[in-house]
C-alpha cells in the first residue's frame, strides 16, 4: 500500500479521506534569529529553494545557519470536517492538525503540531522549524489532519473509526536548503508551472518547454498541468515504483532537452570552433568528441557545424546524436527498474 500513489490511496481507503482536504501555504522564513523575509511563490509552486539565502557571505559558499523558521497558514474548510468525520462530531472534531517533516537524505522524521483536539474548522498560524543539524538537501512538508480518538462501529464504514488514523492531507512542500556544489551545478535550470496560465509557453498538452528567450542560460519548464505527472516527478524517494517512474519520465524529458541544446550548440560554433555561452562549451565538450570517435574537440565541434548545416549530412549526424545519446542517458536501465518494480504505481 505504501508504494501507491496518493490518488490511489484515496480511492481503496474503507472510509472518507480528503487528499486535498487542507489548505496549506507557505508565506515566509527566517534564518536563525534574523527577520522574517517573504517567500513570494507563484500560483503552485510546491519547490522553495533557500540554499543561497542561507549559504554564508564568504567564498565557501557553505551553509551558515542553525535553524530555519518557516511561517504559513493552514486553513481546515468545513466541508471537510463534513467529509470525514460523522454528524455527532462534527461540532467538536476529534482531531488535531500537524505538519510532518521529512528529510530522505538524514531519514529524519518530525511533526510540528499545529492545533490539539477539538480542531474546528478555521484557519490556523503555522511556525516550522527545522534545525540544520538533522536535515541537509530537500525538507519535505506536509499537513494531515488526524483523529485523536477512537470510536464504536456502528455498521458504517463511511469514517474512519480509530485514533490516530489520517483523514485529510493537504500541499507537499520541498524546501531545498542545501545548494549543490560548483561543480555540480545544472546546466540549465528547470521549473515547474502551469502552461495554460502563461502566455509564453506553447498550448496543449505539452510534457514540456525548453525556453531559450535568454541564450545565455536557457530554462526548462514542465507543465504541471498534468498534475499526476508534476507530482511524481517532485517526488524525493530512491526507492519504489514511483521513483523508477520519475527516473523514466526525465529520461524522456532529457533526450529531447539534449538533443535540441546539441543541435543549437553546434550550430552556434564560429568559423574559429568557438562558442558564445557557457552552456554551449559544456554540452560540446560532453558529446563531439564522442560523436566523431576524436580526441581533439576542436576538429569534433567544426565537423558538427558542417554536418549540422549541410542538408546532405544532417540526417546522419542526427542519427549519430540519436546513438550517442542512448548511450549517455542510458534509458533502458530505468525502464528494466521500473518493470521489476512490477509498475505498481
Amino acid at each position: 500500500m505504501s508504494r501507491r500513489s496518493q490518488r490511489h490511496r484515496s480511492t481503496v481507503l474503507p472510509f472518507s479521506y480528503r487528499d486535498e482536504g487542507v489548505d496549506f501555504e507557505l508565506d515566509s522564513f527566517a534564518v536563525d534569529q534574523g527577520n522574517r523575509k517573504a517567500l513570494d511563490l507563484k500560483p503552485g509552486q510546491t519547490e522553495i529553494d533557500l540554499a543561497s539565502a542561507v549559504s554564508s557571505s564568504d567564498s565557501s559558499g557553505d551553509p551558515d545557519w542553525e535553524t530555519i523558521t518557516l511561517n504559513g497558514k493552514l486553513r481546515l474548510p468545513e466541508e471537510t470536517v463534513q467529509a470525514v468525520f460523522p454528524q455527532d462530531e462534527r461540532e467538536r472534531p476529534p482531531a488535531k492538525l500537524y505538519v510532518t517533516i521529512r528529510c530522505h537524505e538524514t531519514i529524519y522524521r518530525d511533526r510540528g503540531v499545529i492545533s490539539e483536539a477539538p480542531t474546528t474548522p478555521g484557519e490556523y498560524d503555522v511556525t516550522l522549524e527545522v534545525p540544520k543539524s538533522t536535515v541537509r538537501g530537500t525538507v519535505e512538508l506536509r499537513p494531515y489532519l488526524v483523529r485523536t480518538e477512537s470510536r464504536p462501529r456502528d455498521g458504517s464504514n463511511e469514517y474512519a473509526n480509530q485514533k490516530n488514523f489520517r483523514v485529510a492531507s493537504g500541499t507537499l512542500y520541498y524546501v531545498v536548503v542545501d545548494g549543490p556544489k560548483d561543480d555540480e551545478r545544472a546546466a540549465i535550470d528547470g521549473e515547474q508551472v502551469r502552461f495554460s496560465q502563461n502566455a509564453h509557453l506553447p498550448d496543449g498538452n505539452k510534457l514540456y518547454y525548453l525556453d531559450f528567450r535568454n541564450e545565455s542560460r536557457p530554462k526548462l519548464w514542465i507543465n504541471s498541468d498534468h498534475p499526476r505527472i508534476a507530482e511524481v516527478l517532485q517526488s524525493r524517494g530512491s526507492v519504489g515504483a514511483e521513483a523508477r517512474m520519475r527516473d523514466v519520465i526525465l529520461d524522456q524529458v532529457s533526450y529531447g532537452v539534449w538533443v535540441q541544446l546539441l543541435v543549437r550548440a553546434g550550430s552556434a560554433v564560429d568559423v574559429e570552433g568557438e562558442v558564445e555561452h557557457e552552456w554551449q562549451e559544456m554540452v560540446l565538450q560532453t558529446f563531439a568528441s564522442n560523436l566523431y570517435k576524436t580526441s581533439d574537440v576542436s576538429e569534433a565541434t567544426h565537423r558538427l557545424k558542417d554536418d549540422l548545416s549541410d542538408p546532405q549530412t544532417l540526417p546522419h549526424v542526427l542519427q549519430r546524436i540519436d546513438s550517442e545519446l542512448q548511450e549517455y542517458i542510458d534509458p533502458r536501465e530505468q525502464l528494466i527498474h521500473l518493470m521489476e518494480e512490477g509498475l505498481q504505481i
